[in-house]
């Protein structure tokens, strides 16, 4: 008898240490709320998260903050997380953007930062040779946010420069005006804009004004706006207005002030309208130039008599050429390749460079502007083609290739010869020329194949010991391209391997690829994702709990609703910005917009609330399981998916009694949906995300 009672005495205290070393959550009350979809009840005991401004909430947000960063600062700390990411990833901080050359015009600007901790601001020279010098700076705008500057355009003689930017990563945007020749700062200050179109008129400039709804604050409506300098935005004068939230606006002019086209958009009836104005004294006198079609035709490029656009056709974009008195006679000016699909396009006077991305690498054809193939320029495997520019100045045509793990490297391409050079090389702090990719196909659960990305160091062993690092995106039909990360790197020479998966619902194996993966076949995208791990497992790559997975935004719901439904396969995972809650995201401020509604579907539908109540991260936790260690991550100013489906996500897995990995909720405090801007932060994001994931799948 005494030597059971000792043994229960030891496992009590065996088992008291091992709770007492589980992270003490703060407490996640349950305030149960019923919704009824379909005749169906839907139990939420976390809805109260959703009030992200109540003071409880934030109390409680607080609280996960302040544990969360405490461990990832220990797990960085362990790894010198921060001192490798500044060596492996310093240039990634450099925010020079794209010189703006006008011909006939002599400035040239762009949005800079050093390498430092300052945000970006905007510089301008006086000309080719000269150097730039600083125009406007963050902190002559506010000292207390985070002021990220979004874009500019100058005025024909570049006599004044609007730009835009927001504050602390949200998509709201202003619009302020500059006057470059004597440093005339306007007063005033344009708000309520989402999309900060901007084309210069004489002394003033059309923008698009987005205006929330009086009963509906979620939506908003749109309307084209003409200001003129010096005067506030209340005396702005209404061009083009839409009559209803559903509808769109869009508006592309001419450099040369000789054209302006304004778009009407309603995705929900699939109708495009189009109109012209040849400006003379009237700012109004918009014309039709299509209406109530039903496609889209993006404007790439107006001259005096004709638009080239990019519409799609059967399923593939192509650049078009439309003459505006005859808007009938469309001709094609890129060509089609069966095994590849556009991803760019870059006007260099007489000739037309289209960029594409095949299986194995990318590609640039040039054409004159009658369709007619000039030339092919192939670049070398596994590298990804981005930043065509053609200085119309100096008659200078530059790219940049990169990759998962070669940083962009400058390229100028002589359009004669076709050929291209290398304009010197990105030095890095690691051995670049040890790493190696291949390119793998898998079978997916119903037979399809799917392609899988593969990178790692000098070798890659069958021995089932290597921790691998599962990365996808794959929703509303965008295009992956490689592109260098220093969290990769770092992830690798801790002896781990990266595996990106093009899964259903991505763009690049064409519309059909992404319709496999979209709304009803969502499951499919997932499910693509599950097997990627098994393929992995089943060549002796990796084994159970070596895998991690990481994905941000619409990725980041793919990661997370492969977590919960096959959490024996996976020992990590980073979900970051990711819609967790399907049924209430269309209840959001964003959530409700086409986009999204035509990438999930609705609640409103019976087949497609059953659907996305079938694979919602949130709502398919199981009480009995201890999913793996998760790190999830939201900003307090994200507008595009809301932090409460972090929150939710994050309490519901926390409060339950399996759970016995780390499962951490981080709020980067005044960024959006695209996370840290400022050098320190950036670094400090990746290096707590890496270093969580090496940290626990060394742990198996």
């Amino acid at each position: 008898m005494k030597f059971l009672i000792r043994i229960h005495l030891v496992l009590a205290l065996l088992l008291s240490n091992s709770i007492s070393s589980q992270i003490a959550y703060p407490v996640t009350k349950k305030v149960p709320v019923i919704d009824i979809y379909h005749n169906i009840k839907i139990t939420d005991n976390y809805q109260w998260l959703e009030a992200e401004n109540n003071e409880d909430v934030m109390r409680w947000v607080d609280n996960q903050n302040r544990i969360s960063r405490k461990y990832l600062k220990k797990i960085s700390r362990k790894y010198s997380s921060e001192t490798k990411m500044r060596a492996y990833g310093w240039y990634e901080m450099d925010y020079d953007k794209k010189t703006k050359y006008e011909a006939n015009n002599k400035m040239h600007f762009k949005i800079r930062s050093l390498k430092n901790n300052f945000l970006p601001s905007i510089y301008y020279a006086n000309g080719s040779k000269s150097e730039y010098k600083n125009l406007v700076a963050p902190n002559s705008i506010s000292t207390k946010d985070k002021i990220i500057f979004t874009g500019f355009k100058s005025s024909r003689n570049d006599e004044y420069l609007a730009y835009h930017y927001n504050r602390n990563g949200s998509d709201w945007k202003e619009i302020k005006i500059i006057g470059i020749k004597k440093r005339r700062y306007f007063k005033e200050v344009l708000k309520n804009i989402l999309n900060p179109s901007i084309y210069w008129l004489g002394n003033g400039f059309y923008y698009i004004k987005s205006t929330p709804d009086l009963e509906n604050s979620n939506l908003y409506t749109a309307a084209v706006m003409y200001h003129n300098l010096g005067t506030p935005q209340v005396d702005d004068e209404l061009i083009f207005k839409v009559s209803s939230a559903d509808e769109q606006l869009f508006i592309k002019g001419a450099k040369d002030e000789s054209i302006y086209f304004i778009l009407k958009k309603n995705s929900f009836k699939n109708e495009f309208s189009y109109y012209f104005l040849e400006p003379k004294d009237d700012k109004k006198a918009f014309k039709p130039f299509y209406e109530k079609i039903k496609y889209n035709i993006n404007l790439a490029k107006i001259k005096a008599d004709t638009a080239v656009v990019l519409t799609k056709i059967k399923g593939k974009n192509f650049l078009v050429r439309i003459p505006i008195k005859k808007p009938n006679n469309w001709e094609l000016l890129s060509p089609a390749y069966n095994d590849a699909v556009f991803t760019g396009y870059e006007f260099a006077d007489d000739k037309i460079a289209s960029s594409y991305q095949s299986k194995e690498s990318s590609f640039i054809a040039i054409t004159d502007f009658n369709g007619k193939i000039l030339g092919e320029v192939i670049t070398p495997k596994g590298l990804s083609i981005s930043n065509m520019y053609y200085n119309a100045i100096k008659k200078v045509f530059t790219f940049k290739l990169s990759s998962y793990t070669v940083p962009p490297v400058s390229c100028v391409l002589d359009l004669k010869t076709f050929q291209f050079k290398y304009l010197g090389k990105a030095d890095v702090y690691f051995n670049s020329k040890n790493y190696r990719f291949m390119r793998k196909e898998f079978i997916s659960h119903d037979g399809k194949k799917v392609p899988m990305f593969i990178v790692y160091k000098d070798s890659i062993s069958k021995d089932a010991k290597t921790p691998f690092l599962l990365k996808t995106y794959g929703g509303y039909g965008n295009i992956e391209k490689p592109k260098f990360n220093s969290g990769i790197i770092y992830f690798i020479e801790n002896g781990g391997a990266f595996a990106y998966v093009n899964i259903r619902g991505g763009g690049e194996l064409g519309e059909k690829w992404w319709k496999d993966g979209k709304k009803l076949k969502k499951k499919n995208g997932i499910l693509d994702f599950t097997y990627a791990a098994k393929y992995l497992i089943n060549q002796g790559y990796t084994k159970p709990k070596k895998i991690g997975i990481i994905g941000t935004s619409h990725g980041g719901l793919i990661a997370a609703s492969a977590l919960i439904k096959s959490p024996e396969i996976y020992g990590a995972a980073v979900i970051n910005v990711a819609p967790t809650d399907m049924l209430r995201l269309e209840k959001s401020r964003t959530g409700s917009a086409f986009i999204n509604l035509s990438e999930y579907g609705t609640v409103k539908k019976e087949n497609e609330f059953r659907n996305l109540l079938s694979y919602s991260p949130f709502h398919n936790i199981k009480e009995g399981i201890n999913y793996p260690s998760t790190l999830i991550i939201t900003g307090s100013n994200d507008t595009r998916v809301p932090s409460y489906n972090s929150y939710k996500f994050a309490g519901k897995l926390q409060d339950r009694g399996a759970q016995k990995n780390p499962i951490l909720l981080w709020q980067q405090d005044k960024y959006g949906h695209f996370g840290a801007i400022k050098y320190n932060d950036l670094i400090e994001e990746k290096a707590f995300i890496y270093s969580f994931l090496i940290n626990e799948l060394k742990k198996n």
